[in-house]
């Protein structure tokens, strides 16, 4: 029979032992320390527990890395426990590489691996994904405005001579000509002064229309100011674009505000406050041209110096053209005004 001393000493043994083991592995699991910590030699002679302190400590590590947001940690243990972390380790891996995805603008990503942090990354998604749509169309809507005249939809001043710096570089590349057209609406002041605002803006329109339906893809024309408008004719030499002003004009001249325009025109001219016109009448506008030849042989000056030349010598015919009674195209007489 065991001697009861010896059992009793074996089991008190046992018992600081086994408190020992729970104080090392409550330790681990609970100290501030980042570096692990060693196993201590009465501990280290127990079947396995060399292994169970290694498995706490890579426990404790990987979880120390994701709490710090290292995604590239390694660890060499295996269980439920650190395999756990090791699986969220590689989804957060995943979601890191889905995040940079849709940074560059790929919104087509989704997750299904996190639960509920999945269902509200994809709504984030999908709203970032309505958001920059809107905000890409209303960007573009805006840039648009931003070159474009409200009233007539031709291209603005600035917008024309972007488009048109661009254009000339082209045309410079292949050697190939270009022209410009200043056109004029003959005694528009008189057409506002006489039946409002609003008539004059039909006119516009109307005008704006007429000129755009003689133009090719490749040709810009632009608002100038006012009444006035600038055509460049990409490839076209001196002559072609008299004959294209020659056309623009016969065509204005058969342009004919009807009746019924110009009845709306009286009538909003009523509601601005000013006096009416008890019949309205159709009215005909007629318009004049300028036309001038770019140069291509000056390099000392820039294409858009060059730009700016051939409109001011295009004004200049215009000038003429009004001098001369209007409702005509005047062209120039020497094409190398530019040249020195």
């Amino acid at each position: 029979m065991d001697d009861p001393a010896n059992t009793g000493a074996a089991l008190s043994e046992d018992v600081a032992l086994a408190t020992e083991v729970i104080g090392h592995v409550h330790s681990i699991l609970t100290g501030v320390s980042v570096s692990e910590g060693p196993l201590p030699d009465r501990l280290r002679q127990l079947e396995g527990m060399e292994n169970l302190h290694n498995l706490i400590w890579g426990i404790r590590s990987l979880a120390h890395n994701l709490g710090k947001g290292d995604l590239h940690y390694m660890s060499k243990q295996r269980g439920f426990v650190i395999g756990s972390l090791k699986a969220l380790q590689s989804d957060l891996r995943h979601l890191t590489w889905q995040a940079q995805c849709i940074a560059k603008g790929e919104y087509q990503h989704r997750i299904n691996f996190l639960g509920d942090f999945s269902t509200a990354f994809n709504k984030m998604v999908e709203e970032l994904d309505k958001n920059v749509s809107e905000l890409t169309r209303l960007s573009h809507k805006y840039k648009q405005l931003s070159f474009i005249d409200p009233l007539t939809g031709l291209l603005n001043r600035r917008a024309f001579m972007v488009k048109a710096e661009k254009t000339l570089e082209l045309l410079r590349e292949e050697g190939l000509p270009a022209s410009v057209l200043l056109a004029d609406i003959d005694h528009f002041k008189a057409v506002n002064d006489t039946y409002g605002h609003a008539c004059g803006d039909e006119v516009l329109v109307r005008f704006s229309r007429c000129i755009s339906s003689f133009l090719r893809e490749q040709d810009l024309c632009c608002r100038y100011g006012g009444e006035e408008f600038v055509i460049l004719l990409a490839g076209e030499e001196l002559a072609e674009a008299c004959e294209l002003g020659e056309k623009i004009r016969s065509a204005v001249e058969q342009t004919v505000m009807d009746e019924a325009a110009m009845l709306y025109c009286i009538q909003a001219r009523s509601r601005e406050g000013q006096a009416s016109i008890p019949h309205p009448v159709p009215l005909r506008i007629t318009v004049s041209l300028g036309v001038s030849r770019l140069c291509r042989d000056n390099v000392s000056c820039s294409l858009l110096q060059q730009l700016e030349a051939g409109i001011a010598e295009a004004d200049r015919c215009l000038y003429r053209a009004k001098y001369n009674g209007r409702n005509s195209v005047v062209c120039q007489d020497a094409p190398s005004f530019l040249q020195e």
